[in-house]
């Protein structure tokens, strides 16, 4: 029981004593109210000296209890802050080509097979050149003789023997043979397909003894070096990529991620999609990398060296904006912030908080402006 209380019933106790003893008279009553009093006193006194005593013992005797909200927190971090995209881009290949004939001619050599590797210059179908063969033969035999005939005329000149005409009909004679040799050569040149590259021959559409026609493909060569991804980027981020930049490559057909660079970044908007390219390095020699593999690409479009970040979790929204709450000594403190980007769970503060405040996380739903709070943490 409180002291408070026991004066209240001691005091009550005496007045009704007093009470009966009314027939005593009023001086016997005032004589009783000065013995209530002196005794209350002293009572008083006494009270004094145990509550000292007690609370030298007790320091928490007869504190009022509060009920207060269990909540945990966290810092205001300032720290580096960045926001990234994700765009969807195909992996394509500068070394993926379709081999096609340069001649007309039956092909009587095909010297490769579907998924066969192969080297550059090696040997992939040969075109019969048997005329041209014989052709060449026969110029070369024309150009020796005529080859024989201006050396003579040309002797006979520079002694000035013989007309001058003759001497230049041989010399054109001699040089047309040569050009006509020269462009018979080309042409026997053409009619074998060497591959440009290394790499695998994914595809043989043609057949031994078939006539082909020039510009027909022969053979399908792709290879998995100098590969890149391309990617569709929306207009609204101009400016915000340069060549250079790291990206987070994932590949989620093979399970792979890498981090990579900026290869390009168009110059031109697709008027249909209001978009523009940027293309992404591969690294080469991998397996794994086939042309059109679907590609996930992470592009960072905002970077801050210092931003004050906190959990998106914990940011609450009423009529005038966006607040946390704040553990301010034993109460929680309502503060209103401004916002910027958030990105993996995380977000920028901009205005409100200057970085470092204990921030309430868990119970912060369970709490008001001044609530009286004990931490967890």
């Amino acid at each position: 029981m409180k002291l408070k209380s026991i004066i209240t019933i001691f005091l009550i106790s005496a007045l009704a004593f007093a009470c009966g003893q009314a027939e005593e008279g009023l001086d016997a009553k005032k004589s009783a109210l000065t013995d209530a009093r002196a005794e209350l006193k002293a009572l008083e006194s006494q009270i004094s000296t145990l509550e000292s005593e007690i609370k030298a013992e007790d320091p928490d005797f007869e504190k009022i209890s509060v009920n207060k909200t269990l909540v945990t927190v966290v810092s205001a971090e300032k720290k580096s802050f960045e926001h990234k995209i994700e765009v969807r881009g195909n992996v394509e290949s500068r070394e993926n080509v379709n081999i096609s004939a340069e001649m007309m001619g039956q092909l009587v050599e095909l010297k490769v097979r579907e998924g066969q590797t192969v080297r550059a210059g090696q040997l992939i179908a040969a075109i019969d050149s048997e005329n041209l063969i014989k052709t060449i033969d026969e110029v070369e035999t024309q150009l020796e003789f005529a080859t024989t005939v201006f050396e003579k005329r040309k002797n006979l000149w520079e002694k000035n023997i013989g007309t001058e005409i003759e001497y230049l009909q041989s010399k054109n004679n001699k040089e047309a043979l040569e050009n006509q040799l020269e462009t018979l050569t080309t042409q026997l040149d053409k009619s074998t397909i060497e591959a440009p590259f290394s790499g695998i021959i994914e595809s043989v559409p043609v057949k031994n003894g078939q006539i082909i026609q020039p510009g027909q493909p022969v053979a399908f060569l792709v290879s998995n070096n100098n590969m890149y991804i391309t990617a569709e980027v929306s207009e609204r981020y101009i400016g915000n990529f340069r060549v250079g930049d790291e990206v987070e490559v994932s590949l989620p057909a093979v399970k792979e991620t890498f981090m990579s660079k900026i290869n390009s970044v168009g110059n031109v908007i697709n008027p249909s999609s209001r978009t523009f390219s940027v293309d992404v390095e591969l690294p080469d020699g991998k397996d794994y990398l086939k042309t059109n593999l679907i590609a996930v690409l992470k592009l960072t479009d905002y970077h801050a060296k210092q931003a004050v970040v906190i959990p998106s979790r914990i940011i609450q929204e009423d009529l005038e904006g966006n607040f946390v709450y704040l553990a301010d000594k034993e109460k929680a403190r309502k503060v209103h912030v401004e916002l910027g980007l958030s990105y993996n769970n995380r977000t920028e503060v901009v205005a409100g908080l200057n970085g470092g405040e204990p921030i309430i996380d868990k119970g912060n739903r369970s709490v008001a402006d001044g609530t009286v709070i004990d931490l967890k943490n």
